[in-house]
């Protein structure tokens, strides 16, 4: 249980942005409380800012003068990969000098990446030399079509990410109090925009950040809050990390005669409404990027796809409905049973000795958010879990008595035994 400050592995995972990024088009005004498939027609493409759905072509074509194109995904969905992998073969047909940046690779690992590419390595091999099991965790299978993609294809495979040990400083410091030789090289970042600060205030105020009260919500966040500042230094240090990487990367590119694409695989987080990421390469000259996520019918709203500000959320995003046959079989349950309510969904029971219990879930706790996803009922909930891999960790915001809190539920490699109904 974490009562003051987001792990640094979860922080990406919490935070989903809402920058201002100058559109031509107003955008048109999704229907509010409503599901995603009231506006995004499952398996097709959609134009936030000009509230139209897009053919498949018309969509590669908007790509073709793109130099960036950032794919968007929430790591534990299955569905986000089988999409990346979708897009990544339509966008590779139009510009087959192409680049594959990772978030989950750090950048100390790229010589697994070329060996990979090269097709000096069996998968197993790779993963152990790329440390996934130490550095990402999530289920390899699931992105191992894009490896596999790379290989086949002899696409380049760049490491974006840094050490977890400069997050950890900049978390304990803040950026200007990490010494500029433990920088990793890494420039100072762009500042955060006023609707950054925002978001990144709304997911930091929706923890005890450790100036909650008894009786009341916890202090809204300010700069001039340690805490605070220091989270806000971690998500830019992240956002600059990556950005960095992918430009260094095209001008290499660039100086050996060639005129690549790259698409990056990095969580939405770092990159919905064009924050993050995207307003960091932009300070690094590079301001032909664009932005594609998978957007979820049943977890998300349409209010979601266009900010109170008018900024869409993306330069187009794709309808994605998760059935039950398209999750995996056999996957490890929570262990409580659930319910929907106006407030969130309200923990009715907690099995003994499962994961939930583990995780520190207490009858009458109200699960707000899971993954970083807001939850709109059970049913998100559920489809949530149900993608979990063995062996991961799923954050939980959770909301007990007059405190917020994060929980974090731990998926072990073998799933344990359930009962046979009821608990999810």
């Amino acid at each position: 249980m974490m009562t003051k400050s987001l792990p640094f592995f979860a922080i990406a995972l919490l935070l989903s942005g809402c920058t201002a990024h100058a559109t031509s088009v107003q955008p048109a005004a999704p229907q509010a409380n409503k599901t995603g498939a009231a506006c995004v027609a499952a398996g097709s493409w959609y134009d936030p800012a000009a509230g139209r759905p897009l053919s498949a072509a018309q969509l590669i074509d908007k790509m073709r003068g793109k130099d960036v194109v950032l794919l968007g995904e929430t790591h534990v969905f299955a569905d986000h990969h089988r999409w990346q992998a979708q897009t990544i073969a339509q966008l590779h047909s139009q510009r087959p000098d192409m680049i594959l940046g990772f978030e989950a690779f750090p950048r100390r690992v790229q010589p697994a990446l070329d060996r990979w590419v090269a097709g000096e390595l069996s998968e197993k091999e790779f993963l152990k030399q790329s440390e996934w099991e130490t550095v990402w965790k999530y289920d390899a299978s699931q992105y191992m079509p894009l490896f596999q993609f790379a290989r086949l294809n002899r696409v380049p495979m760049v490491a974006l990410n840094v050490d977890r040990a400069l997050i950890r400083d900049v978390s304990a410091k803040g950026w200007k109090g990490v010494p500029q030789d433990l920088r990793r090289g890494i420039g100072d970042p762009a500042p955060a925009t006023p609707g950054y600060l925002k978001m990144l205030g709304r997911a930091y105020g929706s923890h005890d950040n450790g100036n909650g009260h008894e009786n009341g919500p916890p202090k809204g966040p300010e700069l001039s809050d340690p805490m605070f500042s220091n989270f806000v230094d971690v998500q830019l240090t992240w956002d600059r990390a990556m950005a960095e990487a992918a430009d260094t990367a095209l001008k290499t590119a660039r100086t050996q005669g060639r005129d690549p694409r790259l698409v990056a695989i990095i969580g939405r987080g770092h990159m919905d409404h064009f924050y993050g990421v995207p307003t960091q390469l932009s300070a690094l000259g590079q301001t032909d990027v664009a932005v594609l996520t998978p957007w979820d019918l049943n977890l998300r709203t349409c209010s979601d796809l266009v900010a109170n500000d008018g900024t869409p959320t993306a330069d187009a995003v794709f309808g994605i409905a998760h059935t039950a046959d398209m999750m995996p079989p056999d996957k490890p349950k929570l262990g409580v049973l659930i319910e929907s309510t106006d407030a969130g969904v309200r923990v009715d029971k907690v099995v003994k000795e499962s994961i939930g219990e583990a995780a520190g879930l207490k009858k009458n706790d109200l699960i707000l958010e899971a993954a970083g996803i807001k939850l709109a009922g059970s049913g998100a909930l559920v489809t949530i879990i149900k993608s979990m891999a063995p062996g991961t960790w799923l954050p939980l915001n959770i909301r007990r008595a007059n405190q917020e809190l994060q929980l974090i539920a731990r998926f072990p490699a073998e799933a344990p035994a359930q009962p046979a109904h009821g608990p999810k």
